[in-house]
């Protein structure tokens, strides 16, 4: 599974500019550069063909505000698809911890799973707490009296409420693999626990059952002269014949009460 690697962006919104703060390696940045000037191709086109833009799907960005809530987005969807590696290979260890024919092993790199999943979920949780104080600036923001810049002003606020539903998304996503993770842990020691049982059940069982014929053996291996069936011809075979019957009653006994059964899976 590949490390998260996170990098802080800052940003400055200005009237008429966005300013941005990132390293030179800001695959976010790129990415969305490279959508940004498809989109404005596009609407270059569908000005050149006398349609409106935004019936064509390219919608450019009418602000800075706007930009920077795109661009925000833009990340969080990058982290709707990490979420997507990291449910695939949690499936894929609750699977092996779960399986009684497997020896799981590979704590280490679930411990790395879940600290990735802890780093995703407090990130996640810095970048609600700036929308959300975000949101709340822009309430403050003095209603305009211009009726397109009222509308985009009530856009601003519906792409700010969409951005905090998508990181919101994906906490609560990433809380319910912390929680699969650690019911699939606790299963697995439950399970190792009830094997473990069920082995020293068994041992148990045949413990008992060899009980009496250790009793038997150690009964006539004491040195007194006058001994049943000690000078008899059929004395050993009589012997071994009550072995034989105690140990088939007693091992039928624990099977009628289950002792010896194998537990279900």
């Amino acid at each position: 599974m590949r490390r998260i690697d996170t990098s802080p962006v800052g940003f400055a919104v200005f009237d008429q500019v966005l300013l941005t703060v990132h390293p030179p390696d800001c695959a976010a940045r790129d990415a969305y550069a490279t959508r940004l000037l498809a989109a404005a191709s596009a609407s270059a086109q569908a000005r050149a063909a006398n349609v409106d833009p935004r019936l064509g799907g390219a919608g450019l960005p009418v602000s800075p505000p706007d930009l920077m809530l795109r661009i925000v987005n833009q990340i969080v969807d990058g982290y709707l698809a990490l979420r997507r590696d990291l449910s695939r290979q949690l499936d894929h260890w609750q699977v092996e911890l779960l399986d009684p024919r497997t020896r799981f092993s590979n704590w280490t790199a679930l411990l790395n799973a879940r600290m990735a999943l802890h780093q995703l979920n407090d990130t996640c949780e810095d970048q609600r707490t700036a929308v959300l104080d975000w949101a709340e600036t822009l309430k403050g923001w003095p209603v305009p009296d211009d009726a397109e810049a009222r509308h985009q002003h009530e856009l601003l606020m519906v792409r700010s409420r969409d951005v905090i539903e998508h990181i919101e998304r994906v906490v609560r996503h990433v809380t319910r693999l912390e929680h699969n993770a650690e019911t699939a842990v606790q299963m697995h020691f439950s399970a190792q626990g009830n094997r473990t049982n069920d082995i020293m059940r068994t041992l148990t069982a045949l413990t008992a059952i060899f009980l009496p014929l250790n009793l038997i053996t150690g009964f006539f291996g004491m040195n007194f002269e006058a001994f049943p069936f000690i000078h008899s011809a059929h004395g050993l075979w009589w012997t071994i014949g009550a072995m034989v019957l105690i140990a088939l009653v007693m091992g039928l006994l624990f099977w009628r009460k289950r002792y010896l059964a194998r537990s279900g899976r």
